[in-house]
């Protein structure tokens, strides 16, 4: 059972934005991308701190994570910070778990002084343990390298929607989850050469489908679909998914940043969740717009795939996630797509079906407090 929720109040001119690698490291060999993000947050009046440790060819796996769980517990005991945004994903972020648990200085700290925190793809591992242990509201949204420190500057969607759910303050709803109208079907160019400045190329945005339609209410959490399969065998902090409404994307697949997740990665994953019983539970169920599957038949192999693990179709006793019928929307702008959207993390949604148009209602987030 997680913890009753605590907000951090929302982030204002003025305040300062930490910057934390907690999994994969690359400050350096991305450091022009670090300072486009730096700047770009310092031109809208806000102050930055990088918390990082400098990599070193002798550096042992204790030691990565002795630095990244001290640049980590600096950020968040740092009483001049009011925010942390994440650089970038990665593999690793686990590493760090067994330690967290037992910080019990950390974890208080953290109830006592609550602070927005940023990140996606595998950082959906620190996502989890702040809610489970904390009980934070945290935010599935851009990274420092990856989306604010494109060049020449981040895409206006990614910016406007990071903003809306973290300066915003009140007690009115975030309003429909919005789509784009372009992304980018690939990363960013200084991924492939480290000082490229080249202008991502932008193509239409697949529109967002319906697999079920229907109406669900209910808190969204969820992360990284390879992640959250992983993240099953740690019941610390694993949440009951009773009543939830689930979100999951995909990262690239492995051992390439040019590819989409294979399908048959899908597959399996789909199998792994519905086999622990999750779509049992769930009431309403996202899926991100899955990086590399860019053309109409490519999506369409996917829907098929994820239709019939969730039992979607004619044959219903056959498959494997024959569980309740919820509501299941494909392609939206989150995780592993630009631009994207940020989603609050275990805040109330309403998602439903109105003339034909989908629509997902976000309830407030953020705390009114001052200070």
């Amino acid at each position: 059972m997680y913890p009753t929720p605590i907000l951090a109040r929302a982030l204002q001119p003025g305040d300062t934005i930490a910057f934390i690698s907690p999994s994969a490291r690359p400050n350096e060999t991305l450091s022009a991308a670090v300072d486009r993000a730096k700047s770009f947050l310092e031109s809208h009046n806000f102050h930055i701190k990088i918390f990082w440790a400098p990599n070193t060819p002798s550096l042992t796996i204790i030691q990565s994570i002795t630095h990244r769980i001290t640049e980590l517990r600096s950020a968040f005991l740092d009483a001049e910070v009011s925010s942390i945004i994440c650089t970038i994903g990665g593999p690793t972020a686990t590493e760090l778990i067994p330690t967290l648990l037992r910080d019990a200085e950390l974890i208080q700290a953290i109830k006592d002084s609550p602070k927005i925190f940023v990140g996606y793809s595998d950082i959906s591992t620190l996502h989890w343990f702040l809610a489970a242990k904390a009980g934070l509201r945290s935010f599935y949204g851009p990274t420092a390298i990856a989306e604010l420190g494109v060049a020449p500057e981040p895409l206006g969607f990614t910016v406007e929607n990071l903003f809306r759910a973290i300066t915003q303050a009140g007690t009115e709803p975030l309003g429909p989850l919005p789509q784009s109208e372009r992304y980018a079907p690939r990363l960013p160019g200084y991924f492939f050469d480290f000082t490229s400045t080249a202008v991502q190329t932008l193509a239409p945005t697949p529109q967002r489908k319906w697999l079920r339609h229907g109406t669900a209410t209910g808190p969204l959490f969820g992360g990284c679909l390879s992640v959250v399969v992983r993240l099953q065998g740690l019941k610390e902090i694993t949440p009951d998914w009773k009543r939830k409404i689930m979100f999951v994307e995909t990262a690239m697949a492995e051992m390439s940043i040019d590819e989409g997740y294979i399908l048959q990665k899908v597959r399996q994953a789909m199998a792994d969740l519905a086999a622990a019983g999750v779509f049992e539970e769930i009431v309403g169920l996202l899926f991100g717009r899955f990086f590399g599957y860019d053309t109409k038949e490519q999506m369409e192999e996917l829907e098929s795939v994820i239709g019939e693990a969730l039992a979607i179709g004619e044959e219903k006793g056959s498959k494997c996630g024959k569980g309740r019928e919820f509501p299941v929307l494909m392609h939206a702008d989150f995780g592993h797509t630009s631009p994207m959207v940020t989603l609050p993390m275990g805040a109330r949604w309403r998602g439903f079906i109105l003339g034909g148009m989908s629509l997902l209602f976000l309830r407030p987030v953020w705390s009114n407090k001052v200070g």
